[in-house]
């Protein structure tokens, strides 16, 4: 099992694993006052920081240890709602820019 991101935000959501590919979790980063907060929808697991890649970094190190917790014991695959998650699953972490994908192209 690995964990993946990117630097950049946008909407969270789990996208279903195809027959051989990876668990592709998609997260997003929320301003929270003077700080960060990056989240996926759906799992009680959250990162804070100073700033957006600080938050996103916090939340990669939190689902780490979230992952392995769920897989040692295996429920990893019902805590996803995917039944039969295979144990060697690769399971990707990626942050999505929703605000750069709404601006018009010939801004």
């Amino acid at each position: 099992m690995t964990t993946a991101s990117s630097n950049v935000t946008g909407p969270a959501e789990i996208v279903p694993q195809e027959s051989d590919g990876p668990v592709q979790l998609i997260g997003r980063v929320l301003p929270d006052g003077e700080r960060f907060l990056a989240v996926v929808d759906g799992l009680a697991l959250e990162g804070k920081g100073a700033t957006p890649d600080a938050a996103q970094q916090s939340l990669v190190q939190a689902m780490r240890g979230w992952l392995e917790r769920l897989d040692t014991s295996g429920k990893l695959g019902a805590a996803l709602g995917l039944d039969g998650l295979d144990e060697e699953a690769e399971i990707v972490l990626e942050f999505i820019d929703e605000q750069a994908e709404a601006k018009d192209p010939l801004d």
